[in-house]
């Protein structure tokens, strides 16, 4: 039976590894500074640059958690790519491990109070000397560290009293049972402390102290290597798709990782061992469960590496949003390459995906007095990205050979697509234009809406048709053109006579030279598509 006084020891022991490991973490993210979210955006452009850097700021803020979280920040952000993402969460399961090594080689092989009492006085100085600068968040990482290592020290006596009071081996498992025990154990340890780091700390402490068995602490070990992905899917509640994409590379690495360790676990633990062996001349618990968590870790980097490219695939096509859905060709394939003709009718298809994304920014512009212009911000995205999967595909088109007429029908689309997307940009810029169209006159305002409704009807009818109309007809006809230039006249007369400050005129003219722009963009558009014959 555990004494009252071993068991509030264990807790408290716990208690000290949590705070020093949340205090190191705080504060090395605040004295690193920028460094974090610069060396993530600018540092991570190939698979082995994003392990590194991974590898390298887990080891610096001493937690893998707050790497992915900022990772994952990042994506949804749109700084960085789900490619370079994985690789930094991939790094940062590698440099999670010099927790162990700090447990093993620090916590173990030195008089901890030697080292944590001084690291507690220097950094309590450091930080109540300037609380908000980073000399400040040096100091609560060093009292970090001492907190830290004090929780160590007391773990080591307390794991050493209840292995001297109680016979420990009524508490393995024999087998298989016991590795699942101790896996699940650490997952969910991992879950409730979000630090795989204390995890696995416990783990190192309590097989140096008796307590488990090496077998039993490596089970325990994957489990935390397992739990930490709750963080991730935690961080990602209402995240962008592309980041709920990393989460779930996360997700699948440490699976991968941890199911490979348990499979190998036997082999695994004599290739340490060996190891250990041939380099220290001694085996010690510690520096074997240290060496087994760096081990598993860069085995699963080696297993990674040639799956990365179908796994970002794979990820790609999930937790799709519908702007990206919007975003993704429709009719474009490889087998239309084939025959140009069906080929010229997949981009027209697409085109028309386009112009419609187009019209629509440009009517909620004209006719949405509350049009949220983010929103637009999107539609224009998604509007570019079929622009340069069409232009990608007609390049790839014009590699083989066409006849003059598809050549010329694929020139005209490329100009109308051009046309689509200034209609789209002229539209994104009216509706940044309107809250200020409040500050002109009640009846100027109410002329100005009539004017736009009239331009939102013709885009409404004009439609998308190839070939030259069978009516012989504009689509800029005379409603919008006629109402348009009465109010620029009235405009220009309201200015001179002082009815309309300069101000007040530049909101104004600015608002209708993007109306105008958008109807000569669209006749220009139906222009360019009377040469396009896809009977």
């Amino acid at each position: 039976m555990i004494s009252w006084t071993l068991a509030g020891s264990a807790l408290g022991g716990i208690g000290l590894f949590l705070l020093g490991i949340h205090l190191m973490t705080a504060g090395l993210k605040v004295a690193a500074g920028d460094t974090l979210r610069d060396v993530l955006g600018h540092w991570t452009n190939s698979r082995a640059r994003g392990l590194l850097s991974g590898i390298l700021i887990t080891g610096l803020v001493q937690s893998s958690s707050a790497v992915t979280v900022a990772a994952i920040g990042i994506v949804n952000a749109g700084l960085l790519t789900l490619p370079q993402a994985m690789w930094v969460v991939f790094g940062s399961n590698v440099g999670t491990t010099l927790t162990g090594w700090l447990v093993a080689l620090i916590g173990i092989n030195f008089k901890i109070e030697a080292l944590a009492l001084p690291l507690l006085g220097i950094g309590m100085i450091l930080f109540l000397s300037g609380t908000s600068t980073r000399r400040g968040a040096l100091g609560e990482a060093l009292t970090g560290f001492g907190i830290f290592f004090l929780g160590i020290a007391t773990l080591k006596l307390t794991f050493e009293g209840i292995a001297a009071e109680i016979d420990v081996t009524h508490l393995q498992i024999e087998g298989v049972w016991n590795t699942a025990a101790f896996v699940g154990a650490g997952i969910v340890l991992t879950t409730l402390m979000q630090s795989s780091s204390a995890v696995i700390a416990i783990a190192i402490t309590a097989a140096l102290g008796g307590l488990l068995s090496i077998e039993s602490g490596a089970a325990l070990v994957i489990g935390a290597n397992i739990g930490t992905t709750s963080t991730a899917l935690i961080a990602v509640f209402g995240a962008t798709a592309a980041a709920k994409r990393v989460a779930l590379s996360h997700v699948f690495f440490n699976i991968l990782t941890g199911l490979s360790a348990l499979a190998m676990l036997p082999v695994m633990l004599l290739i340490v061992t060996f190891i250990e062996t041939k380099v220290a001349g001694v085996r010690a618990p510690a520096t074997t469960l240290a060496l087994f968590h760096t081990a598993f870790n860069v085995l699963g980097i080696l297993l990674m590496w040639p799956l990365s490219k179908r796994l970002e695939t794979w990820l790609a096509t999930r937790l799709s949003t519908r702007e990206e859905a919007e975003a993704r060709p429709q009719y474009l394939d490889e087998f239309s390459l084939a025959v140009p003709s069906i080929a010229l009718n997949a981009i027209v298809l697409e085109m028309k995906r386009i112009a419609d994304v187009a019209y629509g920014i440009a009517k909620s512009s004209l006719v949405d007095r509350e049009v949220s212009v983010p929103r637009l911000e999107h539609k224009l995205e998604i509007a570019d990205a079929l622009s340069e999967a069409v232009y990608g595909y007609i390049r790839r088109l014009n590699a083989g050979r066409n006849t003059e007429d598809i050549a010329m029908s694929l020139s005209s689309i490329v100009r109308a697509i051009w046309h689509y997307l200034e209609i789209a940009r002229n539209g994104r810029d009216l509706a940044t234009r309107r809250h200020r169209l409040d500050h002109l006159p009640a009846d100027y305002v109410h002329r100005f809406h009539a004017v736009a409704a009239k331009l939102a009807s013709e885009i409404s009818a004009s439609g998308v048709k190839t070939g030259v109309p069978e009516d012989g007809q504009s689509p800029n006809g005379s409603g919008f053109e006629t109402a348009y230039q009465e109010l620029k006249a009235e405009t220009l007369r309201a200015a001179g006579s002082g009815e309309l400050t300069v101000a007040q005129t530049g909101i104004a003219l600015d608002a209708l030279n993007d109306m105008r722009s958008i109807a000569n963009h669209l006749e220009k558009a139906a222009k360019r598509l009377e040469s396009v014959d896809v009977s």
